[in-house]
């Protein structure tokens, strides 16, 4: 996967520094919450969130390119005791060989809790469950999958395999947003990352490589073949999500990262129907396709 990768990216005319790490995160912390007394304790899990994503190796492979760019942000909401409640705001992009980059994951978790000293020394423990690490563990490493999908069809899966392996250890604690059970389209992460290692999904993670590929890279050289492209796509993809009769959160974590940018590229692009294939693929933001691409 990893040769693939850079034998793609010699291809597109991208720069290629070598780095074993896959990462370039920016943490921000937001304590306002807190009263000043608490505010102590936590002021240096910023510096130590920053450290241990920028110099930690999650997948098994030396990193091709660029690191990802990665911003994580926490609003700390609470404190009891040494345990802090908090909402996590994760985002993932892609770099573009034409400059730019092009975002690839949104998680959000209004509810999340963990225990912090100032000063910890963090290290990556994918055989155990860390309430504070676990689930930015579990985000970096379907962003990473998600961007080796974008190289090389299938390409995430190793990153997949690991991050449903730390869901099922965090399953097996109760912990919180890694349900066992869930109602179809309730959001799990044990849930998220055996959808994107079904069989069933693997139309949609060859389409991530042609949305990427195909289309998104192709804008600058033609931008009415790659529109066309990624118009017969999306059709494809409507298909796809109408033979698959259960709702997807992979699906809907894809759109929750692109609306605003097909909103972008598709601007001005006379297709009758466009519309109506986007809010069918996504009705979450159906008044954001109205608003921006409606007559």
């Amino acid at each position: 996967m990893a040769k693939i990768r850079y034998l793609l990216l010699l291809a597109l005319g991208t720069a290629l520094p070598t780095s074993a790490q896959e990462l370039h995160a920016r943490v921000t912390v937001i304590t306002d919450a807190l009263s000043p007394e608490y505010r102590y304790d936590i002021a240096t899990l910023q510096q130590d969130l920053e450290q241990y994503l920028n110099s930690q190796r999650f997948g098994e492979h030396e990193w091709e390119g660029e690191r990802i760019p990665v911003e994580l942000t926490i609003i700390v909401t609470g404190k009891t005791g040494s345990w802090y409640t908090a909402q996590l705001f994760f985002q993932s992009s892609r770099h573009l060989h034409s400059g730019g980059t092009t975002p690839l994951l949104r998680l959000i978790d209004l509810q999340w809790s963990f225990p912090y000293s100032r000063g910890s020394l963090l290290s990556y423990q994918p055989l155990r469950y860390d309430p504070l690490l676990t689930p930015i563990d579990f985000a970096v490493l379907i962003a990473l999958g998600l961007d080796s999908d974008t190289y090389e069809e299938l390409g995430g899966t190793s990153y997949f395999q690991r991050a449903h392996q730390l869901a099922q250890i965090a399953a097996a604690q109760n912990a919180k947003g890694f349900e066992l059970f869930t109602e179809p389209g309730q959001f799990s992460r044990l849930a998220l990352s055996a959808e994107y290692l079904n069989p069933r999904m693997e139309f949609f993670r060859r389409f991530l490589f042609a949305y990427h590929v195909d289309g998104i890279e192709r804008l600058p050289q033609n931008r009415t073949e790659a529109l066309s492209t990624l118009d017969s796509l999306l059709t494809e993809l409507l298909r796809f999500k109408e033979a698959l009769g259960t709702p997807s959160l992979a699906l809907e974590l894809f759109f929750d990262a692109k609306y605003r940018e097909l909103i972008e590229i598709f601007r001005g692009w006379n297709s009758p129907r466009l519309l109506s294939r986007l809010r069918a693929l996504d009705p979450k933001h159906g008044t954001d396709y109205e608003r921006g691409l409606g007559q």
